[in-house]
């Protein structure tokens, strides 16, 4: 790709942005091109969004470091609240920083929008910079939402109301539709970063060799790597954690002369049973990189491979066992079932007689299907001991087993019949997290009837 014309941009930093963001090209282009020169007006509001780990931070920040343009990058989880916002704006325009000699105080108090917007132009003219663009980075900028109702529009019209040439750059993992607010509000650009494709997380991780293996070796590591774990995962953070977690596995036979960089079927029967023990760890992060490099040595020690309990250190609420265990039934029990197995006078119902003819076929051969909220909190209070009242910490502890990855849900939030969910969780993953509540679970199962 031939590089464009950024006037005062030096080439050679553009051709280190290159090297540096790599697969984000387009994006970094065109981030380019809505900042302009430095001189410029820009415009006002941008709303950059994405999935996790798409790179959305990492390029937006390297960007204004590298060509050194005046930014400020703030977390709104970090400040959580508009005055720890504006505060810490402040304090970064300025290069204010928290200390014991200040006692920790920022350099100006700021409660409101309007007194932010005063403050704001003070600090850029005592700084000079009333004749360069000034971005500001809001990351994590969904929490906006729940803060005051003028933040947000604020925000997204600051060049006009501070009346300076300052580009507010918002930073979300949700669409524009499901941000913009209610009351209506101005219109930024919008830019989506795409989820990285296998090539390019071949790519970008391949990038990360260690010097005293050739690239080829590491790029014939990460092949490997990925054949096993993207059709679970394809967060770069998680793929690069466990690239670095496995690879002196890898190539332990090289190391002790086993084996050549070339033998490629030798190195792939030497790592394949990690590999398998690690897919059980992906997203839960049952153990530090430490530890789980303390028992691949006790295993060695030792002279056999013990495997990895998936659910041996995980700690989950005591409800949230329960909401669990009612998913995993609700996705692999058919709905007609639930009398039979919840409802303590039922009556004989025989188990050919009131089920379809597909329903007769292994659930768990065909994967769990979705079911609705109402029907998981109906078996969750059938099946829990203690008396449950509904109250917002059991619906948030759905939300944490959703965030974990053991339930999926299905659908849009906006549905009229309700949010629809999966559970992802195995049946070994059930039956030890049942055994810690001392639940049966397989008395529950249509399946093992």
């Amino acid at each position: 790709m031939s590089i464009p014309d950024y006037g005062k941009y030096p080439e050679d930093r553009i051709l280190f942005l290159k090297e540096k963001l790599i697969c984000r090209d387009t994006q970094m282009f065109t981030l380019l091109s809505i900042l302009g020169e430095p001189h410029h007006h820009s415009y006002p509001s941008v709303f950059v969004y994405g999935h996790t780990a798409t790179g959305k931070t990492y390029v937006v920040q390297t960007l204004l470091k590298t060509l050194k343009l005046p930014h400020v990058i703030v977390s709104c989880v970090e400040c959580f609240s508009s005055r720890m916002l504006f505060e810490q704006i402040l304090n970064q325009l300025h290069g204010h920083s928290l200390s014991p000699e200040n006692e920790y105080s920022s350099y100006l108090q700021c409660n409101t929008l309007n007194e932010f917007v005063l403050l704001f132009k003070q600090v850029v003219h005592e700084k000079n910079l009333h004749n360069q663009t000034i971005s500001i980075v809001l990351d994590k900028a969904e929490q906006l939402r729940e803060m005051d109702a003028n933040l947000l529009p604020g925000f997204l019209r600051f060049q006009e109301l501070a009346e300076v040439n300052a580009t507010v750059i918002f930073l979300s993992e949700i669409v524009w539709e499901k941000f913009r607010p209610n009351t209506g509000c101005f219109e930024p650009l919008i830019l989506h970063f795409p989820d990285y494709s296998k090539a390019d997380l071949q790519k970008i991780l391949s990038s990360d060799h260690p010097p005293e293996f050739s690239a080829e070796f590491y790029a014939s590591y990460i092949n490997i790597l990925l054949g096993v774990f993207y059709t679970v995962c394809r967060d770069l953070k998680e793929l690069r954690h466990l690239a670095a977690l496995n690879f002196p596995k890898f190539c332990e036979p090289v190391r002790r002369g086993d084996a050549k960089e070339e033998d490629a079927h030798r190195l792939w029967k030497n790592i394949e049973p990690h590999l398998k023990k690690a897919m059980q760890t992906v997203y839960l992060r049952e153990i530090s990189s430490a530890q789980w490099e303390r028992l691949q040595q006790d295993e060695e020690e030792a002279g056999y491979v013990k495997g990895l309990s998936a659910h041996a250190h995980v700690e989950l609420p005591y409800y949230s066992k329960f909401l669990l265990i009612a998913a995993y039934l609700s996705s692999y029990n058919p709905a007609r079932t639930d009398k039979r197995f919840f409802l303590k006078h039922h009556g004989k119902i025989k188990k050919t007689s009131f089920l379809k003819k597909h329903e007769k076929t292994s659930n768990h051969l065909l994967g769990p299907k979705p079911f609705p909220l109402d029907r998981l909190l109906a078996i969750f209070y059938s099946i829990v001991d203690s008396r449950v009242i509904p109250t917002e910490n059991i619906f948030s502890q759905i939300t944490s087993l959703v965030a974990l990855q053991l339930l999926t849900q299905v659908g849009h939030d906006d549905q009229l019949d309700g949010p629809k969910y999966k559970c992802t969780a195995s049946l070994d993953f059930i039956r030890a997290i049942a055994r810690t509540v001392n639940f049966d679970i397989v008395r529950y199962l249509y399946d093992f009837l």
